[in-house]
């Protein structure tokens, strides 16, 4: 038998890469993350900082409602020496209590002719989770005037 002698080729001597598919895939990347950042929605929250209206010297008629949330998640409606327990599982996410709570506010403020005023009272360590809860919750019952407040020093 003879031995044959393997002849170099010229696509061996220069062997390039083929990248086409790499392309292809960077456009498939590329058009899935823009299609998808035009699916994701923010919500716009219209919050307004509680105050006076310009002209008027004479405070609200009507009490401000209290929500008070504890850092393991706990809410709470009403005065400190008169809380209602709203809700202490952090996983719940549906404060549907407290948006009932928010109408009659909301619905006697407008008794009132005034505007419904809510202070927001947050212990340090809440997750934020739990505070945009209970700010989906002031949307839902259509509440916009809402002060902050941190309760660390208690």
């Amino acid at each position: 038998m003879a031995r044959h002698k393997k002849m170099a080729s010229a696509d061996e001597e220069n062997p390039g890469l083929d990248i086409s598919s790499l392309i292809d895939v960077c456009f498939l990347l590329l058009i899935y993350f823009i299609v998808a950042t035009e699916l994701v929605s923010e919500k716009k929250l219209d919050m307004a900082m509680p105050g006076r209206t310009p002209g008027s010297s004479e405070p609200s008629p009507l009490q401000p409602g209290l929500i008070r949330v504890e850092d393991n998640g706990t809410v709470y409606w009403g005065a400190p020496d008169n809380q209602i327990l709203i809700d202490s599982d952090i996983n719940n996410h549906n404060l549907g209590t407290l948006v009932e709570q928010l109408k009659t506010l909301k619905i006697n403020a407008e008794a009132l002719n005034a505007k419904p005023v809510v202070q927001l009272w947050v212990e340090n360590g809440v997750p934020h989770q739990r505070v945009v809860d209970v700010i989906n919750a002031l949307t839902a019952a259509g509440i916009q005037t809402v002060a902050l407040s941190d309760i660390a020093d208690k």
